[in-house]
């Protein structure tokens, strides 16, 4: 009978750390605030210290995610508060890269307002530019390449933005990346 109740209180012991383990994994107010598209809740945790460059277990950022969703309008908060406009996630994926990838010119506009490196690539050398110029964005191809972003650059697998625009046959890409120097 001791044993058993010995055994009761170890188990019952061993499940408050176990609860407390999974609380430090569940997303920050601001966090939660961002993914679900709060402004004002978002406003109110970095009125209260929250950090902006927070990051969850994967290194993305809140300002990463904020991308993701494709709001504006928590961008320019985050941006405001104080995140990081180049701070990578662990695939070294920046906040231009995830914006251009999504295809929202807005928050592309933002973040080189904001000062977002245009040639800052990520793990496998893939820059804002190729990335564009892959998904046959023009739009978002004239926008980088006024901000400065560099024709000749090559990812890992030696292609570059022409390569990428030459592969998905988009005319006007090309177009626009021969205009800037690219061959």
């Amino acid at each position: 009978m001791k044993r058993l109740l010995l055994a009761c209180l170890l188990v019952v012991g061993a499940g408050a750390p176990a609860h407390a383990q999974i609380s430090i994994f569940q997303g920050s107010s601001l966090l939660q605030s961002v993914t679900q598209g709060d402004v004002s809740g978002a406003k109110s945790q970095l009125l209260r210290g929250e950090n902006p460059n927070q990051t969850d277990i994967h290194g993305k950022t809140v300002l990463l995610s904020a991308i993701g969703s494709g709001n504006p309008a928590m961008v320019t908060l985050l941006l405001d508060g104080g995140a990081n406009v180049n701070r990578a996630d662990k695939a070294g994926n920046t906040p231009l890269l995830m914006a251009v990838e999504g295809g929202n010119a807005e928050i592309v506009d933002l973040l080189l307002k904001k000062g977002a490196r245009v040639d800052q690539d990520n793990r496998e050398g893939v820059t804002p530019l190729m990335t564009a110029s892959r998904a046959g964005q023009a739009e978002l191809v004239d926008r980088l390449l006024k901000a400065g972003a560099k024709v000749d650059r090559s990812d890992f697998t030696g292609r570059t933005a022409m390569n990428w625009a030459q592969e998905g046959r988009n005319a006007r890409v090309t177009a626009l990346l021969r205009q800037a120097g690219a061959r």
